[in-house]
């Protein structure tokens, strides 16, 4: 069997946009929108990279970089917020007879979308939303979303240059009573697509002309569970480069590709 590529699940999102935008009467009005990112502040937080895990570390990252996008904005909820996981429980204890839709993926018609890749430096622009540039899309609420994570590829270009071929860069310090961890973390992302998908991301906008949809990473949510005590530190003091093998690049690897570590909110056109 054929595992889906990024160009084809790309071109078969987009395809099922164009074809929503055109059901004059059901699918709702076209609109043209902006798409942005910015990096979420964790809670009391005034410093984007700046938090405290649930393990009890203080951690500042200086370098956060990410290759992200396509996105796709959808029509239903995500099934792992808590009213739809009851609707679901519902249709299988009372099935009833659904007519088929025709929906390419799980979320429905696609809304809105931003069909590149973009190098997003969490640590820039000091929470304010950077702005990747106008959408398509159709008048309605959006309630869930999805985005690709991906190692940079040629489309880039020179922007890619500061990736060095990987996915996902990090470099900080974690503290922890007398102890600090100095450390380096690099991830890449390769196909098959599956691997590569953030699915089922939450959210709750009404799409309309000219607003801002901003994505917005959660980097204190990556490092959920990650214990730095288990790391070892270089003799010379150096940072310690996050090995696959380690539990901390283990926590990440999952986290980052958590429905949760990912959000979205929606600014109105002034």
């Amino acid at each position: 069997m054929m595992r889906p590529t990024r160009r084809a699940f790309t071109w078969m999102l987009g395809g099922a946009l164009a074809a929503g935008c055109g059901l004059s009467g059901t699918g709702g009005r076209s609109i043209t929108f902006r798409m942005g990112l910015r990096t979420a502040f964790a809670p009391g937080e005034s410093t984007a990279g700046t938090f405290t895990t649930d393990t009890g570390w203080r951690v500042a990252l200086t370098t956060a970089r990410l290759v992200l996008g396509p996105i796709y904005l959808f029509e239903k909820a995500s099934p792992l917020q808590p009213q739809a996981l009851l609707r679901r429980l519902g249709d299988v204890l009372l099935p009833t007879a659904h007519a088929h839709e025709g929906d390419f993926f799980s979320g429905g018609r696609v809304l809105g979308e931003w069909d590149r890749e973009v190098v997003f430096d969490l640590l820039a622009d000091a929470g304010q939303a950077r702005v990747l540039g106008r959408s398509p899309g159709i008048a309605g609420v959006a309630r869930s979303l999805s985005l690709l994570l991906q190692p940079p590829s040629s489309a880039l270009g020179a922007e890619a240059d500061v990736m060095q071929g990987r996915s996902l860069f990090l470099e900080g310090v974690a503290t922890q009573a007398e102890a600090r961890v100095p450390f380096r973390f690099a991830m890449d992302f390769p196909p098959p697509v599956e691997l590569q998908r953030v699915d089922f991301v939450p959210i709750d906008v009404d799409l309309d002309d000219e607003g801002l949809f901003v994505l917005e990473p959660q980097p204190h949510r990556w490092f959920s569970g990650a214990r730095f005590d288990r790391l070892t530190l270089p003799a010379d003091g150096t940072p310690v480069d996050v090995g696959a093998d380690t539990q901390v690049y283990r926590a990440l690897s999952v986290n980052v590709r958590r429905f949760d570590a990912f959000t979205g909110t929606w600014e109105p056109a002034a």
